[in-house]
């Protein structure tokens, strides 16, 4: 059998949704969430900016030290030049010198020298000798002194001097570097 209940009783009663309070939650939530955005977007933008000027203040530092970088650079260059410059008159000023020496070495007796030129590593010098014998005896000792070679003789003629008969020469030369 079926049993039909006709008496209202204890039921429970069916809660039904508002619309008005849901019309007016869901815009007030999106406008919270929209207003939690823009705040959280606005601090990260004031954020940016401050590391932006705080970058730009460390590079405005950082050109006013590469500036000094720079002139130091440049002023050591231009230190480093005059100490190449110094350093090749030091070692330029001894050179000659020992040339000299060595050439002065090199003259036999009987031989005078009247001029000497030097360019660079090539020695030009003229003179006067007694005779073929003494001009032919000074190159050899100028080849054999170890710092000179490829001796040349350029010219040599016979000249009078006071009446004496005497032989007047050119000779060119190289000096090795040393």
């Amino acid at each position: 059998m079926i049993r039909i209940n006709l008496i209202r009783g204890k039921r429970k009663k069916r809660r039904e949704l508002d619309f008005n309070i849901v019309y007016f939650i869901i815009p007030a939530v999106v406008l919270a969430g929209l207003f939690l955005f823009h705040r959280m977007e606005t601090n990260r933008i004031r954020t940016i900016q401050a590391n932006i000027a705080k970058a730009n203040t460390e590079i405005e530092r950082l050109k006013k030290e590469i500036g000094e970088v720079e002139k130091f650079k440049a002023r050591k260059a231009e230190l480093q030049q005059k100490v190449d410059i110094i350093s090749n008159l030091q070692t330029g000023r001894t050179l000659p010198v020992k040339q000299f020496e060595a050439v002065s070495a090199a003259i036999p007796e009987k031989c005078w020298i009247d001029r000497l030129e030097m360019k660079t590593n090539q020695i030009t010098l003229s003179g006067i000798a007694l005779n073929n014998h003494t001009i032919a005896n000074f190159m050899t000792a100028l080849g054999q002194s170890g710092r000179f070679n490829n001796v040349v003789l350029g010219t040599a003629e016979q000249t009078t001097v006071m009446g004496v008969k005497l032989m007047k020469f050119n000779l060119t030369f190289e000096t090795l570097p040393k």
